[in-house]
Protein backbone atom coordinates (compact mmCIF):
# COMPACT_ATOMS: atom_id res chain seq x y z
CA UNK A 1 0.00 0.00 0.00
CA UNK A 2 3.16 2.50 0.97
CA UNK A 3 4.47 1.47 -2.56
CA UNK A 4 1.49 2.61 -4.68
CA UNK A 5 1.61 5.90 -2.34
CA UNK A 6 5.05 6.63 -3.28
CA UNK A 7 4.75 5.69 -6.95
CA UNK A 8 5.91 9.00 -8.04
CA UNK A 9 8.67 9.20 -6.30
CA UNK A 10 10.05 5.52 -7.11
CA UNK A 11 12.78 6.21 -8.86
CA UNK A 12 14.17 8.24 -6.38
CA UNK A 13 13.74 6.01 -4.02
CA UNK A 14 15.37 3.19 -5.28
CA UNK A 15 18.42 5.36 -6.16
CA UNK A 16 18.44 6.34 -2.59
CA UNK A 17 18.48 2.57 -1.96
CA UNK A 18 21.33 2.16 -4.01
CA UNK A 19 23.71 4.43 -2.28
CA UNK A 20 22.16 2.30 0.86
CA UNK A 21 23.10 -1.13 -0.69
CA UNK A 22 26.67 -0.40 -2.02
CA UNK A 23 27.81 0.16 1.34
CA UNK A 24 26.25 -3.49 2.24
CA UNK A 25 28.83 -5.19 0.40
CA UNK A 26 32.64 -4.70 2.40
CA UNK A 27 35.57 -7.47 2.12
CA UNK A 28 34.55 -8.95 4.82
CA UNK A 29 31.57 -9.97 3.15
CA UNK A 30 28.15 -9.21 3.20
CA UNK A 31 27.03 -6.87 6.86
CA UNK A 32 24.37 -8.95 6.65
CA UNK A 33 26.25 -11.90 8.50
CA UNK A 34 27.57 -9.51 11.31
CA UNK A 35 24.24 -7.44 12.34
CA UNK A 36 21.05 -7.65 12.15
CA UNK A 37 20.10 -5.34 9.22
CA UNK A 38 16.54 -3.74 8.75
CA UNK A 39 14.25 -6.00 6.52
CA UNK A 40 12.67 -4.57 3.62
CA UNK A 41 9.30 -3.14 5.44
CA UNK A 42 7.92 0.54 6.11
CA UNK A 43 11.00 1.42 8.18
CA UNK A 44 13.07 0.79 5.13
CA UNK A 45 11.55 3.49 2.90
CA UNK A 46 9.40 6.05 5.50
CA UNK A 47 12.38 8.16 6.46
CA UNK A 48 13.85 8.20 2.67
CA UNK A 49 10.65 9.08 1.29
CA UNK A 50 10.02 11.83 4.04
CA UNK A 51 13.03 13.70 2.85
CA UNK A 52 12.29 13.12 -0.52
CA UNK A 53 9.30 14.59 -0.47
CA UNK A 54 9.65 17.35 1.48
CA UNK A 55 12.43 18.40 -0.68
CA UNK A 56 10.19 17.90 -3.96
CA UNK A 57 7.87 20.31 -2.06
CA UNK A 58 10.04 22.96 -3.75
CA UNK A 59 12.26 21.93 -6.52
CA UNK A 60 12.94 18.70 -8.45
CA UNK A 61 14.83 16.04 -6.98
CA UNK A 62 18.36 15.67 -7.82
CA UNK A 63 21.09 13.94 -6.02
CA UNK A 64 21.83 16.08 -3.03
CA UNK A 65 18.51 15.28 -2.45
CA UNK A 66 18.20 11.35 -3.09
CA UNK A 67 21.84 11.46 -1.26
CA UNK A 68 20.43 13.15 1.69
CA UNK A 69 17.68 10.59 1.71
CA UNK A 70 20.45 7.92 2.32
CA UNK A 71 22.18 9.82 4.78
CA UNK A 72 19.23 10.05 6.96
CA UNK A 73 18.56 6.09 6.61
CA UNK A 74 22.27 5.46 7.73
CA UNK A 75 21.58 7.28 10.45
CA UNK A 76 18.83 5.26 10.99
CA UNK A 77 20.33 2.08 10.41
CA UNK A 78 23.53 2.89 12.47
CA UNK A 79 21.06 3.74 16.09
CA UNK A 80 18.78 0.78 15.39
CA UNK A 81 21.60 -2.27 15.09
CA UNK A 82 23.46 -0.19 18.03
CA UNK A 83 19.75 -0.19 19.99
CA UNK A 84 19.39 -3.99 19.33
CA UNK A 85 22.85 -5.29 20.76
CA UNK A 86 21.65 -7.24 23.72
CA UNK A 87 22.95 -6.44 27.26
CA UNK A 88 24.03 -9.94 27.94
CA UNK A 89 24.11 -11.70 24.56
CA UNK A 90 23.98 -15.90 24.91
CA UNK A 91 26.36 -18.24 22.63
CA UNK A 92 25.84 -19.20 19.01
CA UNK A 93 24.57 -16.08 16.53
CA UNK A 94 27.02 -13.14 16.62
CA UNK A 95 24.78 -11.00 15.08
CA UNK A 96 22.94 -10.63 18.85
CA UNK A 97 26.88 -10.60 20.35
CA UNK A 98 28.43 -6.88 21.05
CA UNK A 99 31.36 -6.58 18.52
CA UNK A 100 29.96 -7.11 15.34
CA UNK A 101 26.52 -5.18 15.49
CA UNK A 102 28.65 -2.28 17.40
CA UNK A 103 31.52 -1.88 14.49
CA UNK A 104 28.73 -2.46 11.85
CA UNK A 105 26.62 0.89 13.35
CA UNK A 106 29.65 2.70 13.37
CA UNK A 107 30.60 1.83 10.07
CA UNK A 108 27.07 3.20 9.41
CA UNK A 109 27.88 5.90 11.28
CA UNK A 110 30.86 6.60 8.88
CA UNK A 111 29.41 5.77 5.76
CA UNK A 112 26.59 8.97 6.35
CA UNK A 113 29.47 11.30 6.82
CA UNK A 114 31.19 9.53 3.59
CA UNK A 115 27.87 10.31 1.72
CA UNK A 116 27.86 13.94 2.60
CA UNK A 117 31.43 15.35 1.01
CA UNK A 118 30.76 12.82 -2.28
CA UNK A 119 27.67 14.53 -2.85
CA UNK A 120 28.78 17.87 -1.56
CA UNK A 121 26.57 18.30 0.95
CA UNK A 122 28.53 18.03 4.26
CA UNK A 123 27.51 21.77 5.70
CA UNK A 124 24.87 19.58 6.96
CA UNK A 125 27.23 17.88 8.89
CA UNK A 126 26.95 20.22 12.43
CA UNK A 127 22.86 19.77 12.49
CA UNK A 128 23.25 15.98 11.58
CA UNK A 129 25.72 16.02 14.66
CA UNK A 130 23.87 17.28 16.89
CA UNK A 131 20.58 15.19 16.12
CA UNK A 132 23.00 12.18 16.49
CA UNK A 133 24.26 13.38 19.98
CA UNK A 134 20.48 13.62 21.10
CA UNK A 135 19.65 10.40 19.55
CA UNK A 136 22.07 8.96 21.96
CA UNK A 137 20.71 10.77 24.68
CA UNK A 138 18.00 9.13 23.95
CA UNK A 139 19.19 5.76 24.22
CA UNK A 140 20.47 6.15 27.56
CA UNK A 141 18.09 7.55 29.00
CA UNK A 142 15.73 4.29 27.71
CA UNK A 143 18.26 1.78 28.97
CA UNK A 144 18.58 3.99 32.20
CA UNK A 145 14.75 3.32 32.34
CA UNK A 146 14.52 -0.60 31.57
CA UNK A 147 14.64 -1.78 35.42
CA UNK A 148 10.86 -0.67 34.94
CA UNK A 149 8.30 0.84 32.51
CA UNK A 150 8.47 4.66 32.09
CA UNK A 151 6.15 7.07 32.64
CA UNK A 152 4.01 8.82 29.90
CA UNK A 153 6.61 11.98 30.13
CA UNK A 154 9.94 9.95 30.11
CA UNK A 155 8.45 7.81 27.34
CA UNK A 156 7.48 10.43 25.28
CA UNK A 157 11.19 11.88 25.92
CA UNK A 158 12.81 8.91 24.61
CA UNK A 159 10.67 8.43 21.65
CA UNK A 160 11.49 11.98 20.88
CA UNK A 161 14.87 11.91 20.86
CA UNK A 162 15.53 8.22 19.28
CA UNK A 163 12.76 8.52 16.62
CA UNK A 164 11.05 11.97 15.99
CA UNK A 165 13.93 14.30 16.05
CA UNK A 166 15.42 12.25 13.07
CA UNK A 167 11.88 12.36 11.52
CA UNK A 168 11.71 16.24 11.84
CA UNK A 169 15.22 16.87 11.33
CA UNK A 170 15.60 15.58 7.92
CA UNK A 171 12.38 17.20 6.70
CA UNK A 172 13.64 20.83 7.66
CA UNK A 173 17.29 20.06 6.00
CA UNK A 174 15.31 18.74 2.88
CA UNK A 175 13.44 21.81 2.62
CA UNK A 176 16.98 24.01 3.46
CA UNK A 177 18.31 21.93 0.78
CA UNK A 178 15.83 23.04 -2.23
CA UNK A 179 14.98 26.94 -1.01
CA UNK A 180 11.96 26.53 0.96
CA UNK A 181 11.51 29.41 3.78
CA UNK A 182 12.87 30.04 7.41
CA UNK A 183 9.00 29.53 7.97
CA UNK A 184 8.47 26.67 5.67
CA UNK A 185 11.56 25.05 7.19
CA UNK A 186 9.57 25.02 10.71
CA UNK A 187 6.70 23.30 9.28
CA UNK A 188 9.03 20.56 7.46
CA UNK A 189 10.61 20.02 11.21
CA UNK A 190 6.65 20.19 13.10
CA UNK A 191 5.53 17.77 10.58
CA UNK A 192 8.32 15.20 10.51
CA UNK A 193 8.91 15.62 14.62
CA UNK A 194 4.58 15.01 14.66
CA UNK A 195 5.07 11.51 12.11
CA UNK A 196 8.36 10.85 14.23
CA UNK A 197 6.50 10.88 17.39
CA UNK A 198 3.45 8.63 16.03
CA UNK A 199 6.03 6.51 14.67
CA UNK A 200 8.19 6.02 17.99
CA UNK A 201 4.82 5.46 19.76
CA UNK A 202 3.58 3.03 17.64
CA UNK A 203 6.37 0.85 18.83
CA UNK A 204 5.41 1.03 22.13
CA UNK A 205 2.02 0.07 21.27
CA UNK A 206 0.71 4.24 22.43
CA UNK A 207 -1.86 6.64 21.01
CA UNK A 208 -0.53 7.87 17.80
CA UNK A 209 -3.77 10.54 16.55
CA UNK A 210 -2.84 13.48 18.57
CA UNK A 211 0.60 13.72 16.67
CA UNK A 212 -0.55 12.39 13.52
CA UNK A 213 -3.58 15.15 13.26
CA UNK A 214 -0.34 17.89 14.21
CA UNK A 215 1.26 16.49 11.35
CA UNK A 216 -1.61 16.87 9.09
CA UNK A 217 -1.64 20.78 10.74
CA UNK A 218 1.87 20.95 9.69
CA UNK A 219 0.82 20.13 5.98
CA UNK A 220 -0.78 23.30 6.00
CA UNK A 221 1.91 25.91 6.39
CA UNK A 222 3.44 24.16 2.76
CA UNK A 223 2.37 24.71 -0.59
CA UNK A 224 -0.10 22.87 -2.05
CA UNK A 225 0.81 20.34 -4.78
CA UNK A 226 1.41 16.41 -5.29
CA UNK A 227 4.21 16.10 -3.18
CA UNK A 228 2.16 17.68 0.05
CA UNK A 229 -0.63 15.29 -0.67
CA UNK A 230 1.30 12.35 -0.72
CA UNK A 231 2.44 13.55 2.41
CA UNK A 232 -1.10 13.84 3.77
CA UNK A 233 -1.84 10.03 2.40
CA UNK A 234 1.26 8.86 3.68
CA UNK A 235 -0.27 10.12 7.59
CA UNK A 236 -3.94 9.13 6.96
CA UNK A 237 -2.65 5.52 5.56
CA UNK A 238 -0.75 5.27 8.93
CA UNK A 239 -3.32 6.22 11.21
CA UNK A 240 -5.96 3.94 9.05
CA UNK A 241 -3.67 0.60 9.48
CA UNK A 242 -3.50 1.03 13.24
CA UNK A 243 0.42 1.91 13.19
CA UNK A 244 0.71 0.49 16.60
CA UNK A 245 -0.02 -3.45 15.58
CA UNK A 246 0.51 -3.10 11.61
CA UNK A 247 3.87 -1.57 11.44
CA UNK A 248 6.74 -4.30 11.47
CA UNK A 249 9.52 -2.86 13.79
CA UNK A 250 12.85 -3.14 12.17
Amino acid sequence: MFDRVLAPIKSELQQAQNILAKSYQIRAGHLGRFARLVPGSFHDIIRPALVLLSARIFAPLNSQAVALAAVIQFIYLAARIHRNVRECPGPGDPTDGYQFPVLVGDYFYSRFFTCLCDYGVVKYLKPLSGIICEMSEGGILRVKSEDGPPNADVLKQIVYKETAILFGGGCRLAGHLAGASEREQKALDRLGTSFGMAVGLSEYAQETNGYLEEALLALTGLPPGESRDILEQLILLFQKQNAGLAVQVG
